[in-house]
């Protein structure tokens, strides 16, 4: 005699579906948490770098990803920095110059490029403790 157990494995699917709809929240949660400090730790001038942060939740049947983005076209020149300054290297090792047609810096510069200034990389380490918590469910 065989025993009907399709309320059982509705159930078991059911509090699957809310397992993985609970952790997609809390990575949207702490998603935010991130953005939110990048936001604050990224430096303003026109405040087109802090309008440009994002963050995407993606959901697989293998896994769920958050990432917490800069749309911005030079954001990676500001969160890596440039030239001698260029984080791992990764810039130009001798000055340049460069003109600026319009505007409070028009003229002709010279430069060795800008610092680092890693702002999304800070909102990640500075929350880990925090992220863990959230993700955790806490």
């Amino acid at each position: 005699m065989l025993n009907d157990n399709s309320e059982f494995v509705k159930s078991m699917e059911n509090a699957t579906l809310r397992m993985i709809q609970e952790a997609a929240e809390n990575m949207k949660k702490a998603c935010l948490v991130v953005e939110r400090d990048a936001k604050k730790n990224c430096p303003v001038d026109q405040g087109i770098l802090r309008a440009s942060m994002q963050h995407d939740v993606s959901v697989t049947t293998a896994e769920i990803v958050g990432t917490v983005s800069n749309g911005s076209e030079y954001a990676p020149y500001v969160h890596q920095g440039t030239g001698i300054y260029a984080k791992d290297g990764n810039g130009r090792k001798t000055p340049w110059k460069y003109e600026v047609k319009k505007g409070k810096y028009k003229g002709w510069h010279i430069t060795k490029g800008q610092k680092p200034q890693p702002f999304l990389d800070k909102a990640k380490l500075d929350n880990k403790n925090k992220i863990l918590k959230i993700l955790a469910g806490e």
